[in-house]
């Protein structure tokens, strides 16, 4: 699907035609995915698999400056839900394009339509304090502390809506999930270790995180990844199983993280895991998360040492780090 938005003048004075693209759309593979080239992969990876089959459960926008039929610009989001929540990224101009006006005027087209479709949240990440980031800012987002991430909210109470307790279920992962996945990462609350395959403690972000999890089940090196949704596709939880190469024969590792309003399902979500009967698994958690032990326990993992003060949650508190095995 193709839709052009508008034309609008750039300091320049040349017109620029800009136009809203959304995957599969393999007319456009051959001018897109050049201009992107300066991504590395796994994006090259996401975007071949959008412009040849689409993304199933979500959206992708492509929002593209045209001047005379040449692309100048470029600004992607991805998007799931009804009342969508989405991650804005591949914000890129050419360097003998800029300080035309390109990259406004493009953020002016992704804001309006976001707005016009009832988006509720957008997710990005940039360097803290750079000229991106400063941009950012005077189109409504927002950063936490000095990490670069930042988001820009339009629904009130857009965090105790999407996370408000509702049944849920255990299944497997759709495209859908990304932008779902980056909301549950940037809950600033709940358990500490989130994922030691994927280096997530506290509050932080799933943008490339869930690209290499696809990617991952797809080529072998993760076992197994479920979640925990809500029929409206909001996720609420997952849980991650693979070979942990940080250390020599590589012992398998289950990830969990489960948003606080839902700890009570927890357990299910990690029964669900297809688990090795007689292999070695590890499982890591902190002193701070309620409801963790009872999870892992309900699956067969037993707790097998505690190293004290090994944790510092993102508040600055000390926290005992607990290690748990099954096998």
């Amino acid at each position: 699907m193709v839709d052009t938005l508008g034309s609008v003048q750039l300091k320049s004075g040349e017109q620029m035609e800009i136009v809203r693209v959304v995957p599969p759309e393999p007319e456009w593979r051959d001018r897109i995915l050049p201009f992107l080239g300066h991504k590395g992969e796994p994006w090259q990876w996401q975007m071949e698999i959008a412009f040849r089959e689409g993304m199933p459960g979500a959206l992708q926008y492509y929002y593209e400056g045209l001047v005379d039929g040449v692309i100048v610009g470029n600004i992607m989001t991805i998007e799931s839900m009804d009342a969508p929540i989405g991650i804005l990224g591949h914000v890129f101009t050419p360097p003998e394009q800029r300080r035309k006006g390109i990259c406004s005027r493009l953020m002016e087209a992704v804001t309006d339509d976001f707005r016009a479709r009832n988006g509720r949240a957008l997710f990005l990440h940039t360097g803290y304090d750079s000229p991106p980031y400063h941009i950012y800012e005077e189109w409504g987002f927002v950063g936490y502390r000095n990490t670069g991430t930042m988001a820009w909210v339009l629904e009130e109470d857009f965090a105790a809506k999407q996370f408000a307790p509702r049944p849920v279920m255990v299944r497997e992962t759709h495209w859908g999930d990304w932008a779902t996945l980056e909301a549950l990462a940037e809950v600033q609350e709940g358990w500490h270790i989130r994922s030691v395959y994927l280096n997530q403690h506290g509050f932080g972000g799933f943008e490339g995180q869930y690209l290499n999890v696809r990617r991952g089940l797809v080529e072998g090196r993760i076992s197994d990844f479920r979640l925990l949704s809500a029929e409206d596709g909001a996720v609420v939880g997952y849980a991650l199983l693979a070979p942990w190469r940080a250390f020599p024969g590589a012992p398998l590792v289950l990830d969990t993280f489960v948003h606080p309003s839902f700890i009570e399902q927890a357990p299910a979500l990690v029964q669900a895991v297809a688990l090795p009967g007689n292999q070695r698994v590890l499982a890591f958690s902190d002193s701070a998360s309620h409801g963790r032990a009872e999870a892992l326990q309900s699956a067969g993992f037993a707790e097998e040492a505690t190293i004290s003060r090994a944790v510092t949650s993102d508040a600055g508190d000390p926290l005992d780090l607990v290690i748990f095995a099954r096998g």
